[in-house]
Order: C-alpha cells, then sequence, then structure tokens
C-alpha cells in the first residue's frame, strides 16, 4: 500500500480548492463583466470605468482565466501554462490599478481623492480573481519541485531597491520644480501622513529589503507592502504611462486639467513607474532569502 505524506496531501487539497475557486470566481465576475458590457454599469467617479480596460476585455479576460486554469488541471506539469496563469493574473492586478486609488483615498479622505465604492467593490473582486489565479499557480509550480532559494539577498534585489529609491527621489524632484504647492490637495494632516507614508515607501521600505537590518522585522511586514506597494505602483503607472502616450499620439493633452506642465508628467509618472518596478524587484529578493526560514518555521 503506498504512503501518502500528511504534506503532499495538504498541497493537493490547495491545488483543489485554488483552482475550484478560480474556476467559480472567473464564471461569477465574468457574468458581472456581461451585465456592465451590456449597458448595465453604475455610474462609476473615475473617468473610464471600474477597471482600465474596456468591459469587453473584461468579459474576455474572465474566458481566458477559466481556460487556463482547466487546462493546467489537463497539463500540471506545463512550466508554459503555469507561467500563463502567472501573466493573467497579473493583467488583473493592472486592469484594477485604481485601487491604489481607493486605499489612499480611504485611509487618507482628507486628499479629495474620490471614493467610489460600487467601483471599489468591482476592483477587489478582480484583484480576488489575481489573487486565486496566483495561488493556483504558485501550487501547481510548487508541485513540480522545490523553488529556487538563496541564502543572500541577490545582487539585482539591492539594485532593484536602489532604484526604487532614484525613482522616488526624482519624482520628489519634479515636484520641486514646479513647486510644493502645485498639487491638488491642501495643506493638511492627510498631505502630511501621506507624504510621510510617500518617503517610507519610497526610501526606506526598498533599502530594509535588501538589507541586514530589515531582518530585525517580521517577514509579513516588510514582504506585504512592498508585494502590494511595488505592484500596485507599478500597474497604475504603467497604465497610466500608455495612456498618456495614446494620448499624444492623438493630439490631446496629457492632464490638461491638473495645472501642471506636460513635462512634469513626463519625468513624474515615469519615475512612479521605477519606483513600482524597483520596489517589486527588491521584493522578490527579500521572498527568495526569507523563504527557506519561513518554511522552517
Amino acid at each position: 500500500m503506498a504512503i501518502v505524506r500528511a504534506g503532499e496531501l495538504d498541497r493537493e487539497a490547495a491545488v483543489g480548492w485554488a483552482a475550484r475557486g478560480a474556476v467559480a470566481w472567473a464564471a461569477a465576475y465574468g457574468c458581472v463583466r456581461v451585465w456592465f458590457a451590456t449597458g448595465h454599469a453604475p455610474d462609476w467617479k473615475f473617468p473610464g470605468g471600474d477597471l482600465l480596460v474596456p468591459d469587453w476585455i473584461g468579459v474576455l479576460g474572465c474566458v481566458v482565466s477559466a481556460a487556463a486554469v482547466l487546462a493546467l488541471q489537463r497539463r500540471p506539469s506545463s512550466r508554459l501554462l503555469i507561467r500563463t496563469l502567472w501573466l493573467v493574473a497579473a493583467g488583473w492586478v493592472a486592469a484594477a490599478a485604481l485601487a491604489l486609488l481607493d486605499v489612499v483615498g480611504g485611509v487618507l479622505p482628507g486628499l479629495g481623492i474620490p471614493f467610489d465604492w460600487k467601483g471599489m467593490l468591482s476592483r477587489l473582486a478582480a484583484l480576488g480573481g489575481a489573487a486565486l489565479l496566483g495561488r493556483t499557480a504558485l501550487t501547481y509550480q510548487r508541485r513540480l519541485g522545490p523553488g529556487r532559494s538563496v541564502t543572500e539577498i541577490p545582487s539585482w534585489a539591492v539594485i532593484g531597491a536602489w532604484t526604487a529609491v532614484a525613482g522616488c527621489l526624482i519624482r520628489l524632484g519634479a515636484q520641486a520644480v514646479v513647486g510644493f504647492g502645485s498639487t491638488p490637495y491642501g495643506a493638511n494632516l492627510s498631505l502630511i501622513l501621506f507624504e510621510g507614508g510617500f518617503l517610507l515607501a519610497g526610501i526606506v521600505l526598498p533599502l530594509l529589503l535588501v538589507y541586514r537590518v530589515g531582518r530585525f522585522f517580521p517577514r509579513w511586514m516588510l514582504l506585504l507592502p512592498g508585494a502590494g506597494l511595488g505592484g500596485g505602483i507599478t500597474a497604475y503607472f504603467g497604465v497610466g504611462l500608455l495612456q498618456m502616450i495614446a494620448a499624444v499620439v492623438q493630439g490631446k493633452p496629457v492632464y490638461g486639467d491638473v495645472g501642471l506642465p506636460d513635462a512634469f508628467f513626463w519625468v513624474a509618472v515615469p519615475a512612479y513607474l521605477v519606483w513600482g518596478a524597483g520596489l517589486a524587484v527588491a521584493t522578490y529578493g527579500y521572498h527568495l532569502r526569507t523563504r527557506s526560514a519561513a518554511v522552517s518555521e
């Protein structure tokens, strides 16, 4: 009689619930996207809708999500399908990038960012689907064998951290050129807290991820904000940069209603993108460095 280890049973159970949950989510959220696409969407407070893609693209995304999971169930050892599932999950994170504004506007209401609870629920649903797809990909990936582990922070993670710091400082430099009074927000407590968090996320957090001083903090305390902010900033400003490029191609102004010169945005938005990407890279390096310790615990 074959002996099945408890860990293997747990792994199989994790594969099952994640895959079933992802398919169920794709079916349910796909119905919601069809409902929106056929003219039943509510009035969104952010321009463009709840997601940064057209409604029918969202429907297609749900179909692709379900198809990728079902295909992976049939070919569980396909690394190509696992990578595809990771890409689909990343696509949903990018589509729901406005969730970053939901968080900032909800935590710091004094900034005046519109709070769209209907759009927020839709974006949270999209991010929930991304989490299920990522979990599915991860569980299948782990079935193929132990992943890569490192004993020290890789040099590319250190480069990523300093790249994030550089992006943050360039963003601050762009603001200094146009003046710190040239912001759409008033000088209130929310703005002070936002700027404090800005510096923590742009300078302190990236360096804590790659240097020894960061080892004094619990793993989750650095991993969660690093992954969330890295992914959110990259997705939001990556899409924003593409929208800016599209506006130029179409001969339209770039954020013409904000009252700042276009040159500011051509510096600030790429700087945010560099910051987010660098932070994501540093966080992944931190994950690799601390994963073996987390598993042993």
